[in-house]
């Protein structure tokens, strides 16, 4: 653990990352919920929409995971912040829109979007970590999965849900 603490933290400081924090034990661990709790209402505070996607990399890939959101910060034209728990490999991938209800962001927005959930799944990471698919990720939700995993979806749901009527059409 220790070991691979040491080589995630030189890995984020040589892309330029200014500090590295660890803690163990709970008070130093509150402290950094805290701070990352703080770093999330910051990006709200700057007034641009905050499209948070929870997305899961195995451990090896985070770096490349931070890489590949700086691309597409430079190739579709919104700030992008990362963060999360890289213990687990479950980076918040924030795509900051200054207008999300115009025509063209929108278009960025969903390319933008298709290519980070097209590559997190190539890295046969999962595109929600934490707070599941819900209506906002059900587009990508059959590439993320396979036609079994959809199947045994669809039993449950059908078993919990004979008559259709708990949130009909929002995942299922």
């Amino acid at each position: 653990m220790q070991s691979e603490l040491e080589a995630l933290g030189a890995q984020v400081r040589s892309l330029g990352a200014l500090t590295v924090e660890s803690a163990f034990g709970e008070k130093e661990c509150e402290q950094l919920w805290e701070l990352r709790r703080g770093f999330s209402e910051s990006l709200k505070a700057t007034g641009l929409t905050k499209l948070n996607q929870d997305v899961t990399v195995p451990r090896g890939r985070i770096v490349d995971l931070v890489r590949f959101a700086d691309q597409l910060q430079e190739r579709f034209g919104f700030p992008v912040a990362c963060f999360g728990h890289a213990g687990d490999g479950n980076i918040h991938v924030n795509i900051m829109v200054a207008n999300p209800d115009d025509t063209e962001a929108q278009q960025r927005m969903d390319a933008a979007l298709d290519e980070l959930f097209g590559q997190v799944i190539a890295w046969e990471g999962a595109i929600t970590g934490e707070h599941g698919i819900g209506l906002a990720k059900k587009r990508w939700w059959p590439a993320a999965v396979t036609k079994e995993n959809l199947k045994l979806h669809q039993i449950i749901k059908n078993a919990l849900d004979p008559s259709g009527i708990l949130n009909p059409g929002k995942f299922l």
